[in-house]
């Protein structure tokens, strides 16, 4: 086959085998792989859920092997529920969507509250207007690095068999929404696997082809590479191989680069569980889990890709007839029944990717698709935020006479809209137990001035776990290292409340001081401190 290698603007492109035919399928073959892709994806996540998590220092027990309850149906999770999403939005907009149109139906669909890290706050941003790819960027959404984009892709595959390149397409737009650099890489990389399990099914070849749609010099493509090397060098061990990504790559502290969600570590996971899992879906999957971290949404990537190489036919039935080809939306999303079919799901997305591939020119014959030749199209690189970058920017605007230090990404810090009846609020927590959150600035205070601090700040208001009143926190004031006040700020009769507080800085008139205000941790239970105004009064 021949290759020819162009460079355009903001892309690098390979042509495989010009004006060749890539790959046949058949039309049988697709319905099959489409369903295995679903099923594989909708087990995997109901099989990892009860450990999600909790093997991050170490691999999970080797004893787990099969559902620790035994469901009834498979059930609306986030690695599901916004592939769902998105197939209405391709229903209702078609194959030329923007991210824009991912955005109105998200909205429509599922509300903020029932997502988590980078979707949660990529959906708040929505209602603020603040619209894809504003939403996901780094400057907007400090969990742009997140796992979110790279468990909601497998969708994008599916409806482009044999064609990464438009499955990378999509789900680079999609990912406009909550992610950005290594968190979108993780996206097109989950994709474009999908699209080469039907018409590959050596495991090694589709990861490494999937892995030259991501840019060479993302850290993500560095850690994909370092899997297959470690799974090389210990061919029989998927523990020393795991061991090795991790000593390497891991950062333990969750921060807008760290912690056991990232997209980069746990697409190592997924690779590792597809290289060791030599095409068992058992195995694989059982693998997927084993690795840890987030292994439900690592399970049903892998299980889901595993399941398209091999289609639904294939996958053992004591993973498929529990769940009766009942999926249990449950209200989670609106618009959509109580109950879906699994197979009607899969029918859906086949009707989408039979649009696709003749969008594409692929031909038909018979019950045979002669699908189209694909590129290996590159991306321009996306410089990621570092973490003190991110903290940096996540306040701007609310008082820019103020810089943070030590923010912890706990409880989701930033600006809320609104907060226990007052608005334009910003939400702090401390970096750990041993650094407290803090705004710092210096200033002259003139002299024969009166000058107040003046601030306004509550604490947790306990909506999402009513019943943990400890919530509380102490504010701390320094000037020039000195602490000249201290507050608990707590519920009172387990009601959350206000204060609003003064605090005298009039004996440092003529001085140039150093003010520290902090979010200090009391007992590490809910320490977020909110913050309506934060001012130096002086007259």
């Amino acid at each position: 086959m021949s290759v020819k290698k162009v460079i355009g603007i903001g892309l690098s492109i390979v042509l495989l085998g010009l004006n060749l035919i890539a790959a046949q399928l058949s039309l049988e073959s697709y319905e099959d792989k489409v369903l295995g892709g679903w099923l594989g994806q909708m087990v995997g996540n109901i099989f990892g859920i009860p450990t999600e998590g909790q093997f991050i220092f170490s691999p999970g027990p080797q004893s787990l092997t099969y559902y620790q309850t035994l469901p009834s149906s498979a059930i609306a999770d986030d690695d599901t529920f916004n592939d769902l999403v998105w197939l209405s939005a391709l229903e209702k907009y078609g194959l030329e969507f923007t991210s824009r149109d991912l955005a109105l139906e998200w909205q429509e669909q599922i509300k903020a509250g029932d997502m988590a890290c980078a979707n949660y706050i990529a959906r708040l941003n929505i209602e603020k207007g603040i619209m894809p790819p504003l939403s996901g960027h780094p400057s907007n959404n400090p969990y742009s690095l997140y796992i979110d984009a790279q468990i909601e892709a497998d969708i994008f595959g599916l409806i482009s068999p044999g064609m990464p390149d438009e499955a990378c397409r999509y789900a680079s737009t999609m990912s406009e929404l909550m992610c950005y650099s290594d968190g979108e890489y993780g996206a097109r990389f989950i994709a474009a696997m999908y699209a080469l399990a039907f018409i590959e099914d050596d495991i090694p070849t589709i990861i490494t082809t999937a892995l030259e749609f991501i840019p060479r010099v993302s850290r993500y493509y560095e850690i994909i590479k370092a899997s297959i090397e470690a799974y090389k060098q210990f061919p029989d061990n998927f523990k020393r191989a795991r061991s090795r990504i991790l000593q390497k790559y891991y950062k333990s502290s969750i921060t807008p680069s760290g912690g056991w969600v990232q997209a980069d570590i746990n697409g190592a996971m997924v690779v590792l569980a597809l290289l060791y899992g030599e095409g068992d879906f058992d195995k694989t999957l059982a693998l997927a889990v084993w690795l840890g971290l987030d292994n439900d949404c690592n399970a049903a990537t892998a299980g889901g890709i595993i399941g398209t190489i091999i289609g639904g036919k294939r996958i053992p039935e004591k993973w498929t007839l529990p769940l009766q080809d009942l999926y249990l939306n449950g209200g989670r999303l609106k618009n959509v029944p109580y109950y879906l079919k699994i197979t009607d799901i899969a029918k859906r997305t086949l009707d989408i990717g039979l649009k696709n591939v003749e969008k594409n020119n692929a031909l038909f014959k018979d019950d045979l698709i002669e699908l189209p030749n694909y590129s290996i199209v590159t991306p321009d690189y996306k410089q990621p935020w570092s973490d003190d970058e991110v903290a940096s920017g996540i306040c701007k605007g609310w008082n820019d006479e103020w810089q943070i230090q030590n923010l912890g990404w706990d409880m989701n810090p930033g600006i809320l809209s609104s907060y226990e009846g007052r608005t334009n609020v910003f939400a702090s927590h401390p970096l750990n137990q041993n650094k407290p959150f803090a705004f710092v600035r210096t200033v002259t205070l003139p002299e024969n001035k009166t000058a107040i601090l003046k601030l306004g700040v509550t604490s947790f208001n306990g909506n999402t776990h009513p019943t943990h009143f400890e919530a509380d926190w102490l504010l701390r004031v320094y000037v020039d290292d000195k602490l000249i006040f201290e507050k608990l700020i707590a519920r009172e009769a387990g009601k959350i409340k206000w204060y609003d507080l003064e605090v005298s800085l009039t004996e440092y008139a003529g001085k140039t001081i150093n003010l520290r205000v902090e979010n200090v941790p009391n007992n590490w239970s809910f320490e977020a401190a909110y913050w309506d105004y934060l001012d130096l009064e002086i007259n």
